[in-house]
């Protein structure tokens, strides 16, 4: 009985096809590596048949229903195939009281939606008296909507799909130091969830880093990394980054209630060229 060196018995089973044939099917039965997995949006069977559908006329579609609160939320954005749920800021309604059961109850609204990339209230979605229905991102781009066909938009909201947001991260703490390094933490947006990213680098370079631990107690929070910690002390807003003996005070940029948003979103570079499937992808 014959025995191979297994490096030998590898060139053997290689020049059979043996070896290639193994490698292929345990690529296929391989799972991939960070799959992303989509939420579906809850309650959408029983809300397909309130929703009203609009076009930009470049294969982009708005998806609203005025049956929540009777007003024209929820909203929903995508391709025709996929839609995805965006979240609503402020909103202000007119109505016609003589109609009931039609969107075209509201003589006017004016809703905001989550971008982050724009300022503050230029993102928004319009119906004015006169009938006029289109999209702003940000102040200089405007874009008009109109309704899809009722049979045309049955199909369509029958056959597609409908999930929550993709993009369900938010910020938690922006720093840096007087040598213009940025230390950046997000965090998870689902209410209840702990999830922390942290990233540093130069503007437009930050780049994310390993955690090695995380402490958030009374006394405030440690975010540690093997290069070094950063450090928040309740009470006094003292911010500093720990490498080995060297300790260095930092300065706090705000991100609360979106403040600086399109400057983390645009600047910092974490999200570059990150699609966050809102109208402002397409339009």
């Amino acid at each position: 009985m014959h025995t191979f060196h297994p490096v030998v018995l590898l060139k053997r089973l290689s020049k059979l096809g043996v070896l290639s044939v193994c490698l292929a099917a345990f690529a296929q039965a391989a799972p991939p590596k960070n799959k992303e997995v989509l939420e579906p949006y809850e309650g959408i069977e029983n809300l397909r048949s309130k929703l009203y559908l609009y076009t930009d006329g470049n294969g982009h579609y708005l998806a609203l229903s005025e049956t929540v609160d009777r007003k024209p939320t929820p909203i929903f954005w995508g391709n025709g195939h996929v839609f995805f749920v965006q979240e609503v800021g402020g909103i202000t309604t007119r109505k016609d009281k003589a109609k009931e059961d039609e969107l075209s109850v509201f003589l006017s609204f004016d809703l905001s939606f989550w971008e982050p990339r724009t300022d503050k209230n230029t993102n928004n979605i319009v119906k004015e008296e006169n009938g006029e229905f289109y999209m702003t991102c940000g102040k200089k781009r405007k874009t008009l909507l109109q309704p899809v066909p009722a049979e045309e938009a049955k199909t369509i909201v029958e056959k597609a799909q409908f999930y929550e947001r993709r993009f369900m991260r938010e910020p938690h703490l922006l720093v840096r130091n007087d040598a213009g390094t940025y230390y950046y933490v997000d965090k998870s947006s689902k209410e209840g969830e702990k999830d922390y990213q942290f990233f540093i680098g130069k503007r437009g370079q930050l780049k994310k880093a390993k955690l090695k631990n995380i402490v958030r107690d009374s006394e405030g929070e440690i975010f540690a990394t093997p290069n070094g910690s950063l450090r928040i002390v309740v009470g006094r807003d003292e911010i500093y980054w720990v490498h080995g003996k060297q300790k260095q005070a930092l300065v706090r940029i705000p991100v609360e209630q979106n403040i600086n948003l399109p400057f983390v979103w645009n600047d910092l570079g974490m999200y570059a060229n990150k699609k966050m499937d809102t109208p402002c992808d397409d339009i």
